[in-house]
């Protein structure tokens, strides 16, 4: 048990279409975050805003809430062919992915990387109503993009091609970047690290690169069956995070959608 604590500053919120997982930071006495995680499993889609009441209630005072959704279908484009209009994305989204039904995006400007792209990705409208409703200073933010701030700080580093991969039970986000570029978002709605693997390989196969040219970063509560089918095709497989208590195993994934976490920025 953490002693020392006094206010509770900041709330992340995450929907992965089965499971509400938060993370809770407070004050210490030394000016410190403090940080406490939890999650939810929902068997009946209507318990949704139910559970985020609940949490409403349980974290009464936060200053700043940010929330994010897994494993949403997303595009990335430079920023001036979208301008900030919508019906472009739209346009370019339907190019990138043809959905066979209206869809409600929303698109991220992430002014933090150099190149200012921006993440265009599938709203879960249901998810979005219910935190708004019970935190109406929450902000959204995009999982991927958050994600790729971290890649992108990594590439800098090195001249390999970064893969940073969110690795859930029923899914998994994927990103890259290469010289401070960023140069993919992908995701798959599917447990199986086999698609996961091939996502990534497909992506870097179409840059020309061979797996000795690719370092691949992983974290989630997947990220340890993912890293050993990782390994016996790449050379460079980090998993980041983990531990033995339970919440801790998405620790890191969680506080990606912060902006200010060990993985990067």
């Amino acid at each position: 048990m953490v002693t020392g604590v006094t206010n509770l500053n900041q709330l992340l919120l995450r929907w992965d279409g089965s499971a509400v997982q938060w993370g809770s930071a407070n004050l210490g006495d030394d000016g410190q975050q403090v940080w406490s995680y939890g999650s939810r499993e929902i068997r009946n889609p209507n318990m949704l805003p139910e559970v985020v009441l609940f949490l409403q209630g349980r974290f009464k005072g936060v200053e700043k809430v940010l929330f994010t959704s897994r494993y949403s279908q997303a595009t990335m484009l430079p920023s001036v062919v979208v301008e900030g209009d919508l019906e472009a994305a739209e346009k370019w989204y339907k190019l990138h992915h043809s959905p066979s039904e209206k869809m409600s995006l929303r698109m991220q400007h992430l002014d933090s990387i150099d190149t200012h792209p921006v993440i265009v990705e599938v709203g879960d409208e249901v998810w979005e109503q219910a935190v708004t409703n019970a935190f109406p200073q929450a902000s959204r933010v995009s999982q991927q993009g958050s994600l790729l701030k971290s890649a992108v700080a990594k590439s800098r580093t090195t001249s390999k091609w970064v893969v940073f991969v969110d690795a859930g039970e029923k899914g998994a986000d994927i990103v890259a970047s290469k010289g401070g570029v960023p140069t993919y978002v992908g995701s798959t709605q599917v447990g199986l690290t086999d698609s996961m693997l091939y996502n990534i390989v497909n992506a870097m196969h179409r840059d020309g690169l061979k797996p000795e040219d690719v370092s691949v970063n992983i974290l989630g509560e997947g990220s340890e069956d993912l890293s050993i089918s990782m390994k016996r095709f790449f050379e460079e497989v980090e998993k980041i995070g983990g531990g033995d208590v339970e919440y801790a195993r998405a620790e890191e994934s969680l506080r990606a959608i912060e902006g200010k976490h060990s993985l990067g920025e």
